[in-house]
């Protein structure tokens, strides 16, 4: 289609030179539309073409007697002769630079993205009543009061019937439908105030209920996009293999790892990558920093991943398998760290974790664990309590929910739980001052004697 156009264009140059020439320009035109491919080339092609139309059409063309030029045995040049402009030639010009501009126009227009939904897990609790796509609009959910009232009773639904004691889900359903009755959900305008108000609401009922402020009971999801109406599709080996290269080449989320000054470690991690690939990367690192005298890990634009990693480095820390506390009923990841590691003098040295709000769900397993068995000193801001440990439900397009299903396994630490309160630093700082202050603090680090 391309050649096409641009074969019709070259019909609009002057019939002699089409005669002597064009045979040669198609053949210049296929070479290029060949290798410069992309919407950019092809259109520096197009213009290429309609500038010299213009500047033939323009000056007018006609086929010169060539005249041979001999300079000690340099090359032959004809010489091509320039008329006057002719009407005819000036108006397809005219036309032409229309008909491109048009197209560039149409060729730059902004589309609207495919939406794809999130890849969410759905819980066995989908027997409770999900909108139809065609009838649910979720700009009209908190305005419509039909529509809010049916979300709201959904929620309610799944704190009666999911939450894993069943008498305090009754008694946090009612205490939404307390507050919808109220009219406090009247006055929100969008989705997302809609299940923040809504999620502020099960915290506080939770909490007046003796439920620990930091353990996750329930979180009510608002999406633009429309959610998933089952499980993801499971992987595939290529699936896997490209995943598998993908980590690779980003280093296992590695962004540095270096000493500074005074034979400080410096670890900067911004995700806990799968350790089935990225365990020999994970220890490579952790080897590099052996020999320093103090360690700073990174983790203020950590947003989680795989426990095992966080476990693995952790394990640099102990001299003995030390128990890691996770919120998950049945947690695929180990219980406590493979230490000690042979060779790894990390052990007894000053360790400082920066966090951010950015920081969250594996990477808060990490800090909090280190925080309460005082082996890290946290430099930073409160992460962001995005450690979910319950199932997923679907209630519309739109909206869901997580639960606790199944009661969590008790923390044996005085602070119970980080999942919804984040963890809260030692030494409280901006994020972007974060570094800094741990640097600071390493430097002038009592010298063991």
């Amino acid at each position: 289609m391309f050649e096409r156009f641009c074969a019709l264009l070259l019909r609009l140059y002057p019939a002699e030179f089409r005669r002597t020439y064009g045979r040669e320009a198609v053949q210049l035109m296929r070479d290029r539309a060949r290798d410069e491919r992309g919407v950019f080339l092809r259109a520096r092609l197009l213009m290429d073409l309609a500038i010299d139309l213009f500047a033939t059409s323009l000056r007018g063309w006609q086929a010169a007697r060539p005249s041979l030029v001999r300079i000690d045995g340099a090359p032959r040049f004809d010489i091509i002769e320039v008329h006057g402009l002719r009407p005819e030639a000036l108006a397809a010009g005219i036309l032409t630079s229309i008909l491109l501009f048009a197209s560039f126009t149409l060729l730059f227009q902004a589309t609207e993205p495919t939406k794809t939904p999130a890849q969410l897990s759905e819980g066995p609790g989908s027997e409770v009543p999900s909108g139809d796509a065609d009838e649910f609009d979720p700009r009209a959910v908190v305005t419509d009061p039909e529509a809010r009232h049916k979300l709201i009773a959904a929620i309610a639904l799944n704190l009666r019937q999911l939450y894993f004691d069943r008498a305090l889900g009754q008694q946090l359903a009612d205490a939404v439908l307390v507050q919808e009755k109220k009219g406090e959900y009247e006055s929100l305008d969008t989705g997302a105030d809609l299940a923040a108000r809504i999620n502020r609401d099960i915290q506080a009922a939770s909490r007046a209920l003796g439920i620990p402020g930091g353990v996750f009971v329930a979180d009510v999801v608002y999406s633009e996009r429309a959610l998933p109406t089952g499980p993801p599709p499971p992987m595939t080996d290529e699936m896997r293999e490209r995943s598998r290269a993908v980590l690779l080449l980003q280093n296992c989320l590695f962004e540095t790892v270096e000493t500074l000054p005074h034979n400080i470690g410096y670890m900067k991690l911004n995700g806990f990558a799968d350790a089935t690939v990225c365990r020999q990367t994970t220890g490579r690192a952790m080897a590099s920093l052996n020999k320093t005298d103090a360690l700073i890990v990174d983790l203020r634009d950590n947003g989680g991943g795989m426990g095992d990693t966080a476990l693995q480095i952790a394990g640099y820390l102990f001299d003995r398998p030390t128990y890691m506390y996770d919120p998950r009923p049945d947690s695929p990841v180990p219980a406590r760290t493979a230490s000690p590691i042979s060779g790894n003098t990390l052990v007894d040295k000053p360790v400082y974790v920066l966090t951010s709000s950015r920081t969250q769900s594996a990477a808060e397993y990490f800090v909090y664990n280190v925080k309460m068995l005082k082996r890290a000193t946290i430099v930073g801001e409160t992460t962001a309590g995005h450690q979910h440990s319950g199932a997923f439900h679907r209630i519309n397009d739109h909206f869901g929910m997580g639960i606790q299903q199944v009661a969590p396994p008790d923390s044996p630490y005085l602070v119970k739980g980080w999942e919804a309160i984040g963890v809260e630093p030692d030494v409280e700082v901006s994020s972007t001052d974060a570094l800094a202050a741990a640097r600071k603090l390493a430097e002038h680090r009592p010298v063991p004697k």
